[in-house]
């Protein structure tokens, strides 16, 4: 099993393993949850969406399509700004 090594500071040190006493988990584990709840955090804020190649062509196509604007949203796009009447 791979492993990982950490230097830390002895207040560090001490503060996990008060904080995983409270959990009532050892180090290892008060670090594994600690470390992989904040990976999955870190993923979760740049999911990576995978396409195939026609589902690719199908969204660039999508993207660069003519918009068919709502009426009302193309008659407020028409009026002149408040800040230039």
């Amino acid at each position: 099993m791979p492993q990982v090594n950490f230097h830390m500071s002895n207040e560090f040190l001490a503060r996990i393993d008060r904080a995983a006493a409270i959990r009532g988990v050892s180090r290892t584990e008060f670090v594994l949850r600690a470390s992989e709840a904040a990976a999955v955090a870190t993923l979760n804020e740049s999911p990576v969406v995978s396409l195939d190649d026609e589902a690719w062509d199908d969204f660039v196509a999508a993207l660069d399509a003519p918009v068919d604007m709502v009426p009302s949203v193309r008659e407020r796009f028409a009026r002149q700004p408040q800040w230039d009447r």
